[in-house]
């Protein structure tokens, strides 16, 4: 019994000592491998942080990048609003133009209907007052009316008066519709973009008709042509001359506002920004008053 027990505790105690030889040996792989994935876990973190820093700086690029789109981009909507408004502005003018042609030529042909009939009414008239006037005279002297050979001679000569006026009339309507016709032709060229042709138009009007209700319009549209030509110091001389020339016609607001623009294209900030401000100061409720004001603003 005791030798088997021996053997027991022999074979108990080589057990042990196996174990406790194993037990560091596994401490230590265990503690190299801890190591290894720490230094890939410091590696990964420092990774990612480059990562992270790379990302951060390709957002802070592209964020910039995009604001500076968006700035531009505003800015550049905000010059096309301006564009459009001044389009509305010019078409507002050309309608007014327009309205206004077309309410001249029906007062005038409603003034020279009503001249022609107050004329004859009262060359009736006069006849009669004149007829009446004879015979009493003749009465009165004892003298015998005129024969009525000489009343159609009378009344011939009368009627060669009112054909007189009457073709004075349709000579001055011609005249009229002569002025009207260059004018609108002129008007055609310009829309169409035949900048040159209607500009000669133009001037061809203004030599014809100096003193033209439409002169001062006329003028104006010598400058818009000059602009759609790109030749800006004629056109700020062109508005001046609506400027000077017709001081109270209702193209002196826009012949302003057009060449305080004319000025910003040949880089003249200063004079731009005088008469902006005076468009603004003389006439405030018009449009080019709010167009000034827009312009005024991105100037600053």
């Amino acid at each position: 019994m005791n030798t088997k027990r021996a053997k027991g505790e022999k074979a108990l105690f080589g057990l042990l000592v196996i174990f406790l030889s194993v037990i560091p040996l596994s401490s230590c792989v265990y503690d190299r491998e801890f190591a290894y994935l720490n230094d890939q876990i410091v590696s990964l973190n420092r990774r990612v942080a480059k990562l992270q820093e790379s990302t951060d700086a390709k957002l802070g690029k592209d964020l910039d990048s995009k604001l500076n789109s968006i700035h531009s981009n505003q800015g550049q909507m905000s010059i096309e609003v301006d564009q459009l408004k001044e389009k509305v502005s010019n078409l507002s003018g050309r309608v007014e133009d327009s309205e206004h042609i077309l309410k001249r030529s029906v007062e005038r042909d409603l003034g020279e209907q009503n001249t022609l009939q107050g004329s004859v009414v009262n060359l009736s008239q006069k006849v009669t007052e004149l007829e009446a006037m004879v015979r009493h005279q003749y009465r009165y002297l004892g003298l015998e009316p005129p024969t009525m050979q000489e009343q159609q001679k009378k009344e011939e000569g009368l009627k060669d008066q009112g054909a007189a006026a009457r073709e004075q009339a349709v000579v001055k309507a011609t005249e009229e519709s002569k002025e009207l016709e260059l004018y609108e032709r002129s008007l055609v060229l310009f829309r169409e973009n035949k900048y040159e042709e209607a500009k000669a138009g133009f001037e061809d009007f203004l030599k014809k008709y100096p003193k033209s209700d439409r002169a001062d319009n006329a003028q104006f549209w010598i400058g818009e042509c000059h602009i759609g030509l790109k030749q800006y110091e004629p056109a700020i001389l062109a508005y001046q001359k609506v400027i000077k020339g017709y001081p109270k016609g209702n193209k002196v607001p826009a012949a302003l506002l057009r060449q305080a623009l004319a000025f910003q294209e040949i880089n003249d900030k200063t004079s731009t920004k005088l008469l902006l401000k005076k468009v603004i100061k003389e006439y405030p409720n018009s449009n080019e008053a709010k167009i000034a004001k827009t312009r005024l603003d991105t100037l600053k």
